[in-house]
């Protein structure tokens, strides 16, 4: 396991000049459609869609600023923080932190395709800021979930956590997660873990690794996809 800091008092600036190691095996980004291999596009995908609103709605569905922005809300709101304190305006910014590796343009909306280019674009040119951005979100999630302070979270509070930020409500889902990111059996998953599971989840392409079911693993390949 990679040596990271437990969250409290941590400045996400440090992670741009930390890097993990073991954590998870470097993403290829030049096989397959939009330049992710296929588990990588997968993710991609699933992260678009527990995010974006339109996602079932008919049309092109758009992922926009505001859809991280709400996810920011609602886990502030599922944690009692403050709307407008300390923890939501850490979630926001970290929220926009990543945004912004991705929406390079700042059009505040991104379709299907324009996310899986962005994301394959940051992978390649820009890892570094990427998984800065990641750990930094990653961060402010874990603390705000962790509400007793003691740098792990059970499994109530990380069922709150990905129901609140990524709209996770399957059982199934919910219980694939837990039991990945737990993975020592310990019945706690340590900050460490969480941000491991990010990483493998965002920016690691071994079909192996535990992060890959973060939000309850990646769906298949849609049919003529």
């Amino acid at each position: 396991m990679s040596a990271v800091a437990p969250c409290s008092g941590h400045r996400p600036s440090r992670w741009a000049r930390r890097r993990s190691r073991g954590a998870h095996v470097p993403a290829r980004t030049s096989d397959g459609p939009y330049g992710l291999d296929p588990l990588l596009r997968r993710k991609a995908e699933r992260w678009f869609d527990c995010l974006c609103a339109t996602r079932d709605t008919p049309g092109d569905p758009r992922l926009t600023w505001t859809d991280y922005e709400l996810a920011a809300l609602r886990t502030v709101r599922a944690f009692r923080h403050r709307v407008g304190g300390r923890a939501h305006r850490r979630l926001r910014a970290a929220f926009r932190r990543l945004w912004r590796r991705h929406d390079r343009a700042g059009s505040g909306t991104l379709d299907r395709a324009a996310f899986l280019a962005a994301h394959a674009r940051a992978l390649e040119r820009d890892r570094r800021a990427l998984t800065a951005a990641v750990h930094a979100l990653c961060c402010a999630l874990a603390d705000a979930a962790d509400r007793d302070g003691d740098d792990v979270l059970g499994e109530r509070e990380l069922r709150a956590l990905l129901t609140a930020a990524f709209r996770l409500t399957s059982e199934h889902d919910l219980r694939t997660a837990w039991h990945s990111l737990d993975r020592d059996g310990g019945g706690a998953v340590e900050h460490r873990e969480l941000h491991r599971a990010f990483a493998e989840f965002l920016t690691g392409a071994d079909p192996a690794a535990p992060g890959n079911q973060l939000l309850g693993g990646p769906r298949p390949p849609r049919p003529g996809r």
